[in-house]
């Protein structure tokens, strides 16, 4: 299903949140300014995602009207599903950082959400928005190739 800008994800009240709504957990092992530098992370990728979103739901919604032949407009037609494809992924990513940065202030950023264990600071630093620790992506990864056998 191809996306619209009125479906994508709204800014939250996390990403605008005061410094002293972060919480930390010491289960997380990160430390309060890890915790800063990754959450204002998050927010820089947020907006840079937003705006390559518009930008590509904008090109693929121009007008494929008055092209002088077939295989132009088909041209046209093919780039627009691309970049539809494009605004579909970055949409999905916007989720997974609104996700990340609702984490923050709840105290529950950098638990893995299958193990309950801490993911590494230097997976975070790589991946700000990620969910899993490798371990659990690696078990997870495991047990998808196992049921597509």
């Amino acid at each position: 299903m191809v996306k619209t800008m009125s479906e994508e994800p709204k800014n939250t009240a996390s990403v605008s949140e005061p410094n002293d709504d972060i919480e930390e957990n010491e289960d997380a092992e990160l430390t309060r300014e890890d915790i800063l530098r990754l959450r204002d992370a998050l927010i820089a990728k947020r907006a840079e995602v937003v705006r390559d979103y518009e930008r590509h739901v904008r090109e693929a919604s121009e007008d494929t009207e008055n092209l002088p032949d077939e295989m132009d407009i088909a041209e046209r037609q093919s780039r627009h599903a691309y970049l539809f494809r494009l605004a579909d992924k970055e949409a999905k990513l916007l989720r997974e950082i609104d996700r990340a940065l609702a984490k923050v202030p709840r105290g529950t950023y950098g638990i893995c959400e299958g193990t309950q264990e801490p993911i590494g600071l230097r997976r975070l630093t790589s991946r700000p928005w990620t969910r899993y620790s490798v371990e659990h992506t690696e078990m997870l990864e495991r047990q998808g190739n196992r049921s597509s056998r």
